[in-house]
């Protein structure tokens, strides 16, 4: 590791993230943070409190957790050694690990557990990016009845229309056309391929898991006519990380309209006839709802930006002037990796790079970033990712 430089009072070195496999709203993680600080006159006890506080804040800061008690938090861990706080729920332990002296500097290594619980988001996130496929109906033989077994592939366009007409915090940016269900036995490759492959960070998967018609009851004292027709629209909408596939959300709606059509009479998925009936309304409306639910429940989550290519001390990432990004952003390198406990467990790791970068350039849907010290920016490669944070 090297020597800080004469300029520096305290460098953030390595930051080691253990997510525990949950969705990310929760924002638990278990963070592994080492930190310096140049040892100036002699005051060692100094240049401890300083490391250390550095490496509680920069960990705080990335889980979205407050930053108000990190001098009450490293002050007391400077008396203890080990020392638990609950703030809000926000840090449940908080443990030194090591701290080693150097000729001139000190290097101190602590753990914690931290459970961010926001009132509120950060202003400063960007746009998340966000991409769908079509809705497969389950039982496409209900699809027959009108004609509509293409129903899935309208629905989920009238989706994307609604959502980037009313988004505040997202933008689904691609629709592909093809199904993709989430009883696949291979959803999660997919899902994490579809993200990939796509530059989107976040997954939404549809679902039509009921369109049956059905007759009402029939009316004694009109049993001479046909009882009216009714349709069922069951549908379920999955959120996803498309880093890990780790399921964020689940909605499953379900209505049950008139059928104001014949049984064997042919509607067209995307004829006005359709929508301006008291099924097409209903499905809207319900469209509009869930629309609404799902930008809200990607407010609070967090937006990485993948490497696309490193060109000697820049970095082109997948973020543009469409996300919110604006030269002179800062933003944090990490890697994104997973790996598989003793008992079988997924757990997700990002490791933190030490050196922040700038935005220098920014496009429609990309920018360009430098590092913004004359630290050189080691070991960077495609598919890493920043953050805002």
């Amino acid at each position: 590791m090297p020597k800080p430089g004469d300029m520096l009072t305290t460098l953030l070195t390595w930051v080691f993230l253990v997510l525990i496999s949950m969705p990310i709203p929760t924002n638990a993680a278990w963070f592994e943070a080492t930190g310096q600080a140049v040892i100036n006159n002699g005051n060692k006890a100094l240049a401890k409190k300083q490391a250390t506080q550095e490496a509680v804040k920069q960990a705080l800061m990335f889980a979205g957790a407050s930053i108000t008690s990190v001098q009450a938090m490293s002050n007391g861990l400077l008396e203890n050694d080990r020392f638990e706080i609950r703030s809000g729920g926000e840090v449940n332990d908080l443990t030194l690990i090591s701290e080693t002296y150097h000729d001139d500097y000190v290097t101190v290594v602590i753990r914690a557990d931290i459970f961010a619980q926001r009132t509120q988001c950060d202003a400063a996130q960007y746009k998340k990016r966000l991409v769908s496929t079509w809705f497969p109906i389950r039982d496409r033989q209900q699809g027959i009845t009108g004609g509509l077994t293409g129903f899935g592939q309208t629905v989920s366009e009238r989706f994307e229309q609604q959502f980037n007409q009313t988004s505040r915090f997202a933008r689904m940016t691609q629709r592909q056309p093809y199904y993709l269900s989430p009883q696949s036995p291979d959803i999660e490759s997919d899902i994490i391929t579809l993200a990939r492959q796509t530059d989107n960070q976040y997954v939404l998967i549809g679902e039509i898991t009921e369109f049956s018609v059905e007759r009402s009851s029939r009316n004694a004292l009109l049993f001479w006519q046909d009882a009216p027709l009714s349709r069922n629209f069951r549908l379920e909408l999955s959120l996803y990380d498309g880093n890990n596939a780790n399921l964020l959300k689940q909605e499953r709606l379900a209505i049950n309209t008139p059928w104001e059509f014949e049984l064997h009479q042919q509607v067209s998925p995307s004829s006005q006839l359709l929508w301006q009936s008291q099924f097409g309304q209903a499905v809207t409306a319900i469209i509009t709802e869930q629309a609404s639910l799902i930008d809200q429940a990607l407010d609070c989550l967090p937006t990485y930006a993948r490497v696309l290519q490193v060109n000697s001390e820049q970095l082109t990432v997948n973020i543009g002037k469409q996300d919110g990004v604006q030269i002179g952003d800062e933003l944090t390198l990490f890697k994104h990796t997973q790996f598989v406990d003793a008992v079988g467990n997924l757990h997700q790791q990002l490791r933190l790079h030490p050196n922040q970068v700038k935005v220098m350039q920014v496009y429609n849907e990309t920018a360009v970033l430098m590092s913004t010290s004359s630290v050189p920016l080691a070991n960077i490669q495609p598919n890493d990712f920043v953050a805002r944070q």
